[in-house]
């Protein structure tokens, strides 16, 4: 180095390589996919509430479970089609 030049480092782009990329992309549809499952699993423990201890509230709480699981299905199918 001539004159006290700074040296100068070339970021590296992990996400460049197709290895790195295929695994994320893997990753988040795996999680996305246990999420599901455990947005159904709410829907089961919240049915079987619901029979178990009768409230007014339980049809709201229902419905808010069978939205949440929808939603978390919604998300797994729009990451399938966007990853």
């Amino acid at each position: 180095m001539e004159g006290g030049e700074m040296p100068t480092i070339t970021p590296v782009n992990l996400f460049a390589s197709e290895a790195v990329l295929a695994f994320f992309k893997i990753g988040i549809l795996l999680i996305l996919i246990f999420y599901a499952i455990f947005a159904l699993m709410i829907v089961r423990q919240v049915d079987l509430m619901g029979k178990t201890l009768i409230t007014p509230v339980s049809p709201i709480l229902r419905a808010f479970a069978i939205v949440h699981a929808g939603v978390a299905i919604g998300l797994v199918v729009l990451a399938w089609g966007i990853l």
